[in-house]
């Protein structure tokens, strides 16, 4: 997508009705035009601006928090009182500064960080001024609650990625503390649909971009912290349609995009390929279903129910993902369409128990990872691209070499391995970049 600086579009803006008034364009052609660079470009803006002025929030309010807590047994009740507000009230002032100002995304980020800081640094001075109940889970719940708006009045990512840390964290205290953190995913809908809605209109800025990567890696994160694992193994088939689900979504919003321009793929498609090479150990296939269900004192009655909900709403997930991308780019959707299915198959097996399923399992995602990588190395010098061809020879090697590290291949059978693979990967390198240097002298 094109670079327009923001203040370039604000006055294409302002002139398009002045246009559109003296008769030099119609109607239908400005709004054409507001139309093309309101989707089809991004501001042009340094993103090192925008880390500067967040790196600067976040000394600032650490600063302000580090002085206040310098000389605060010195301070009477009342004085404490007054300045616990003070840094909410500066975060106010500055918010307000930015939605007045309008001067771009680098004082609004600025703002959403400092300001989301500054929530967490009140909350905490008045509950040690008044010494109110409370604990982690309360504190994070609290502050991530009072800071949720930010995100949506200042269109800040740095505050977008706040909340997700907040309740991220508040998960895991909950869990720690109370035993469980079912309440995460209704926490999770406001950034779900902040970003729905950042897809549809900007899918392509930065910012978005940004936000699309936080969330996933929030969830995968918090999915594993949130299920109450009392079925062992349900993780396996939950974490395969989760992954598989994001991989096919990132067919869907992006198409052919790749690497950073293309988050849920990029995150689906290295979690496939990290899940299928530990499952090629039958450690995971061991003691698995519902003949080991724990019953002891810290898993909930209802966490069977909970778990095996939120992994038939993954799969419903990865089904309509499937359904909704397969008929238009069916090579590419073989990986992230299989993987579940293996996943779901496998734990079925090791339901069923004994040595062999463990082993048939390993052996299983073994060949998977051999067809995954394979199939990427043919789609990478199929569209001459460098990057899905290393990631293909990558998963080989990573299968080839850790196979070879085991003690009943000698040396020399290793180094010839290791030497034939280095050769590959530079000979396919090699090639691909002599056809690309050929395309590009055709163009």
């Amino acid at each position: 997508m094109r670079k327009v600086s923001s203040k370039n579009i604000q006055w294409l803006e302002k002139e398009l009705p002045i246009l559109k008034k003296a008769d030099v364009i119609s109607a239908e052609t400005a709004g054409r035009i507001k139309s093309y660079y309101r989707t089809q470009t991004v501001s042009g803006l340094h993103w090192a601006v925008i880390a500067f002025a967040a790196l600067g929030s976040l000394l600032i309010g650490s600063g302000i928090i580090l002085l206040f807590a310098h000389n605060w047994d010195d301070l009477s009740r009342p004085a404490r009182a007054v300045l616990s507000f003070c840094p909410l009230i500066a975060g106010a002032l500055l918010s307000t500064a930015a939605l007045l100002k309008s001067d771009g995304p680098a004082l609004r980020e600025a703002a959403g960080i400092f300001h989301s800081l500054m929530v967490g640094a009140s909350i905490a001075l008045i509950g040690q001024t008044y010494h109110l109940p409370g604990d982690a889970p309360d504190f994070m719940l609290t502050w991530a609650l009072l800071a949720l708006p930010l995100q949506f009045l200042l269109s800040s990512t740095g505050a977008y990625l706040i909340y997700l840390g907040l309740i991220g964290g508040w998960s895991v205290a909950a869990q720690a503390d109370l035993g469980q953190a079912a309440a995460y995913w209704l926490l999770l809908l406001p950034a779900l649909g902040k970003l729905w809605g950042m897809i549809k209109v900007k899918r392509h800025a930065p910012d978005t971009l940004i936000s699309f990567y936080g969330l996933l890696i929030a969830v995968l994160i918090s999915t594993g912290v949130v299920f109450e694992k009392t079925v062992p193994g349900l993780w396996i088939v939950a974490y395969s349609a989760l992954l598989s689900g994001i991989a096919l979504a990132g067919l869907k919003l992006y198409g052919s995009e790749e690497g950073w321009s293309n988050p849920p793929k990029t995150v689906g498609i290295i979690g496939i390929a990290l899940l299928s090479y530990l499952f090629t150990w039958t450690y995971f296939w061991d003691d698995i279903g519902w003949s080991y269900v724990r019953h002891s004192w810290n898993y909930k009655p209802w966490g069977q129910t909970f778990d095996i909900s939120i992994t038939l709403v993954f799969i419903l997930i990865w089904l309509a993902a499937t359904f909704s991308t397969i008929r238009t780019r069916t090579t590419e959707t073989l990986v992230p369409a299989a993987f579940p299915v293996l996943g779901i198959l496998c734990f079925l097996f090791g339901v069923s128990g004994g040595t062999s399923a463990a082993t048939a399992s390993g052996l299983i995602f073994n060949g998977f990872m051999l067809f995954f990588g394979i199939l990427y190395i043919v789609l990478g010098c199929r569209n001459v691209r460098l990057r899905q061809l290393n990631g293909g020879m990558a998963v080989v090697s990573l299968l080839l070499i850790t196979r070879f590290f085991d003690h009943r291949f000698s040396f020399v059978a290793r180094g010839i391995i290791f030497i034939l693979l280095g050769f590959s990967f530079l000979a396919a390198n090699g090639v691909i970049l002599k056809r690309k240097k050929q395309q590009e002298a055709v163009s």
